[in-house]
């Protein structure tokens, strides 16, 4: 009943993130899509936890990434009105659940490097890649040292992955190798933040 209901209630969360996108971003994520992974996030986080205040933290961090996946896929950016207070939201929530000083410094280690990468190749990485990390970084700093090293690792190698697949579609259309293709990195960031934090349990 309560996987059910945490279900709903995300897909409800997931229509209101649908509507929050298409007005940040400008452009309207497909149909279905945030309702229907914000539902399944929900379901997940009652599986993956033991407590109902657990289960709906990790439900809203899943909505959370979802609305910011969703306006990086429809326009390759991040706004600052989601990354910023939500990285405030995790701090909060982290320190409420007294883990206050790894969340800091899970936020802090997390977001040096991607500042020192923006910095070097602004084309590459966006600002508001170095916004996300601090956030992501708290909320996986807040669940241990693995999730931590799990939310580090794991972007590159699903952006690579994904860079890949769309080469390889590329190639086989085409014949030819796609050009002027830019895959946005918010999304493997907030899917390997997300697994770190549901295994973490």
């Amino acid at each position: 009943m309560t996987v059910l209901l945490f279900a709903v209630l995300g897909a409800a969360a997931g229509a209101g993130a649908h509507r929050l996108v298409a007005r940040l971003a400008g452009r309207h994520p497909p149909r279905g899509v945030c309702e229907a992974a914000a539902a399944a996030g929900g379901a997940v986080a009652v599986l993956a936890t033991a407590t109902a205040p657990g289960a709906a933290a990790v439900a809203a961090l899943i909505w959370w990434c979802v609305c910011l996946s969703a306006a990086d896929l429809s326009a390759r950016r991040l706004p600052n009105v989601l990354t910023v207070p939500g990285a405030a939201v995790v701090l909060a929530v982290a320190a409420g659940a007294g883990h206050a000083a790894p969340a800091l410094a899970g936020a802090v280690l997390l977001a040096g490097p991607y500042l020192l990468a923006h910095l070097a190749a602004p084309r590459s990485l966006g600002a508001g890649d170095v916004k996300l990390a601090a956030g992501l970084g708290a909320a996986a700093g807040a669940n241990g040292a693995a999730a931590w090293t799990t939310a580090a690792l794991l972007p590159p190698l699903l952006t690579a992955a994904a860079g890949a697949v769309v080469v390889g579609a590329g190639w086989v259309r085409a014949h030819r190798r796609p050009r002027g293709v830019v895959l946005p990195h918010g999304p493997s960031m907030c899917a390997a933040a997300v697994a770190a934090v549901l295994a973490a349990g």
